[in-house]
């Protein structure tokens, strides 16, 4: 019985995905989570829907995983970018969008599932969230390792960055990101949250939680304020007002990344209206 109610839905959804793509894209979103549990459930399922699953992207198309792909190739092979949290997430979204990136979006709380599933169906494809690293189509001119001037550069915004946010760990990078209107952006390692979201979910189980946060702070250099830090942090006269700035470049990354308590809000609001008072002084 089990076997035949499975061929049955799953020739009842593929015959549905060849006449009628637009309804199934339509009904797609209330679906779903029952066709993505099926697929873990029952291998037969999936063997038999595998080349349907459909995925939502930030362009408002429903692509398969392969035409995800094929499209992308060129940009990231082998690599699926996803958003969890479209409002949380905006700052990155819109990034990707300025670059002509494209993303999946992965809401519900199956997809984490769902995800490694798929990973250890297809060994070569990888998901990442848009936060996990920078894309390569994000990025300019790379770096080179032996421009001095660069290095100089990071060394004074490292001090300076580590010093405004009291964290001697803090990790950092400086990169050319295209979009020059991006100051700052916080990066986290895509296995780390898996697994803190894992263990929030499994909270009984007794999962090991990394102890810190694996973030990355990414400074984008062609960005006029991070430029301009690097003048002020070597003029003593303006020290105070570039650790006043490099602490709300930090605080403003890491709320485009995830969620912020009142105390930690109030500060950002309470150093908004100090920058605003000393921009507002030197008119």
């Amino acid at each position: 019985i089990s076997s035949t109610i499975t061929r049955r839905v799953a020739d009842k959804l593929k015959s549905l995905y060849n006449k009628e793509r637009d309804t199934y894209n339509k009904y797609w979103d209330d679906i779903h989570p029952f066709v993505k549990y099926g697929c873990m459930r029952e291998e037969k399922f999936y063997d038999r829907v595998k080349d349907i699953v459909i995925f939502k992207t930030l362009s408002d198309k429903y692509l398969t995983l392969d035409e995800y792909l094929d499209q992308n190739k060129d940009k990231h092979k082998d690599i699926v970018y996803y958003v969890s949290d479209e409002t949380q997430q905006a700052g990155y979204i819109k990034l990707f969008k300025d670059m002509g990136l494209d993303a999946i979006i992965m809401p519900h709380i199956i997809d984490n599932h769902f995800m490694q599933f798929l990973e250890m169906k297809n060994h070569n494809v990888k998901f990442k969230r848009v936060d996990a690293e920078l894309a390569s189509g994000l990025k300019g001119e790379e770096i080179a390792a032996d421009d001095k001037e660069a290095a100089s550069e990071y060394k004074c915004l490292e001090k300076l960055f580590k010093e405004a946010t009291g964290n001697d760990k803090l990790k950092m990078k400086l990169e050319n990101i295209k979009s020059d209107q991006m100051t700052a952006v916080i990066l986290q390692s895509e296995e780390s949250r898996r697994m803190k979201d894992f263990a929030r979910l499994y909270s009984g189980m007794n999962i090991p939680i990394p102890e810190e946060d694996d973030e990355t702070l990414v400074l984008n250099r062609n960005n006029k304020v991070i430029r301009n830090l690097v003048r002020m942090a070597e003029d003593e006269s303006k020290k105070e007002t570039a650790l006043l700035i490099a602490a709300h470049v930090y605080d403003m990354a890491v709320l485009g990344n995830k969620q912020l308590d009142a105390e930690r809000l109030n500060k950002i609001i309470e150093r908004s209206n100090i920058i605003l008072g000393k921009i507002a002084e030197s008119e």
